[in-house]
């Protein structure tokens, strides 16, 4: 019996699956061990790829079973391990913006924020105040804003930069801080500072 033959009675014997998926199994978890300690991951793992083997099997060409085992269980632990690193990645950088978030929360006054937040924006040259407030206020993108007052996009750009700018320093003066980082965060997500 060939090569090919076998592998077709593969495909139509879920028994023969079976024995070649306990042959192999044990083999192809040493392999796994060198990318991940996880045995449950592994199995989860070298189990997809016996699933997807067999459902796949009328369009599958293996011709080396063992090398298809091999090289599928290497990318199936790959592609789950970069989605985890993606996954905690993301968890990571969340806990640290919450966390800086109620760090802001709790160490400034929102009365005295508001205050010094409001004292920045009417200290805006006026043509800069007109522009910021006409962005914030009323929520228009600045191709909007730009089309209603006939200035360039440019310019409304220019403009809302230099608000950011001016009311982030008046504000870090009026906190006296060195770190800036918290009172930013604060910043933005009340909506005063879109970009720094």
């Amino acid at each position: 019996m060939n090569k090919q033959s076998i592998l077709k009675e593969f495909f139509l014997n879920e028994e023969l699956v079976e024995e070649v998926f306990n042959l192999y199994f044990d083999d192809l978890c040493r392999f796994l061990g060198y990318y991940t300690r996880d045995r449950e991951l592994i199995e989860d793992c070298l189990q997809d790829i016996f699933v997807k083997l067999w459902e796949d099997r009328a369009t599958l060409s293996i011709f080396h079973i063992k090398t298809y085992l091999y090289k599928s269980s290497r990318n199936r632990m790959l592609n789950v391990l970069r989605a985890q690193n993606s996954r905690l990645l993301r968890e990571e950088i969340w806990a640290t913006e919450e966390m800086s978030r109620t760090y802001a929360q709790e160490c400034v006054n929102m009365e005295e924020f508001a205050l010094f937040y409001n004292e920045a924006v009417e200290a805006l040259p006026e043509k800069c105040k007109m522009i910021y407030q006409y962005c914030k206020d009323a929520h228009k993108s600045y191709k909007q804003v730009a089309e209603e007052l006939q200035l360039s996009v440019k310019t409304i750009e220019g403009q809302m930069s230099i608000a950011y700018r001016k009311i982030k320093s008046h504000i870090i003066y009026k906190y006296q801080i060195s770190d800036p980082g918290s009172l930013l965060l604060l910043l933005t997500m009340q909506g005063a500072i879109w970009a720094v």
